[in-house]
């Protein structure tokens, strides 16, 4: 089947976001990227009918990553008088945690958002990974982790690069949670190939929120977590968009079961 008709098959009902596949297709898309405040406002559209359920599923989720530290600090103080053994057990528990715990959340929570914005979400899609190839989602994240920080040994900014480079793979995984390593780090290139300064970017356009967040004590985070994760979707989708108008991904590649 074409590639438009492929692409209209992903974005379903979204005619906005199939209207962004048109721009790059035509050419456009070089010359007028999507503004940052389009970006925002497409989020806010997505949140306007699901702003406390993204509420309710970014709380859950830092408060079972959070449990999850706490348990390995709570470890840690208790072993502390068993020396390096007591260490090494604390270390252990957290690594686990980390792979079992982190790593899939986040996909699932990318998950949560892109349904979102082309279906309805489930608060179940955070725990997808865990019965779709959840080894393969582990070990993918455990290369990001490893490859990040190779490239962070070469003076910190190469790895910083890296880490934009990557960004994009707990959506990839989110929609495809079979794609295989190799493919998952073709197309998170893809997708960011020319766009890691405006990854960037986009990033810092959150700055003043997040100050505001601190003089809150912090309280402002819980407020501003979905504002951010529904921007950063509606970023992923017009990368997505540019990319598949280019010809170096296909739209069979994802939506899995979206």
């Amino acid at each position: 089947r074409s590639v438009s008709r492929g692409l209209g098959d992903v974005y379903k009902r979204q005619d906005i976001l199939y209207a962004i596949y048109l721009k790059y297709k035509g050419g456009l898309g070089n010359m007028y990227k999507t503004t940052f405040a389009e970006l925002k406002t497409r989020a806010k559209d997505v949140l306007k009918s699901n702003y406390w359920y993204s509420f309710g599923v970014c709380i859950l989720v830092s408060l079972i990553t959070s449990l999850g530290t706490s348990v390995a600090t709570v470890t840690n103080m208790v072993n502390s008088d068993a020396g390096s053994a007591g260490t090494s057990i604390s270390a252990v528990l957290q690594i686990l945690i980390t792979l079992f715990v982190t790593f899939p959340l986040s996909v699932g929570s990318c998950r949560f958002f892109i349904k979102a914005t082309v279906n309805a979400p489930n608060v179940y899609d955070l725990f997808f990974p865990y019965k779709n190839n959840l080894g393969n989602v582990i070990g993918i994240n455990v290369f990001v982790a490893i490859y990040t920080f190779l490239w962070s040994l070469l003076f910190i900014i190469p790895g910083i690069i890296k880490s934009f480079q990557y960004s994009m793979i707990p959506y990839i995984l989110a929609e495809n949670p079979a794609m295989d390593r190799r493919r998952a780090f073709e197309v998170t290139k893809s997708l960011t190939d020319g766009n890691k300064g405006r990854i960037f970017l986009f990033s810092l356009s959150f700055f003043g929120w997040i100050i505001l967040s601190f003089i809150t004590f912090g309280i402002g985070f819980l407020f501003l977590e979905p504002y951010i994760s529904a921007s950063f979707t509606q970023l992923y989708f017009d990368l997505k968009a540019e990319a598949i108008a280019k010809g170096t991904v296909m739209p069979e590649e994802f939506t899995y079961n979206i």
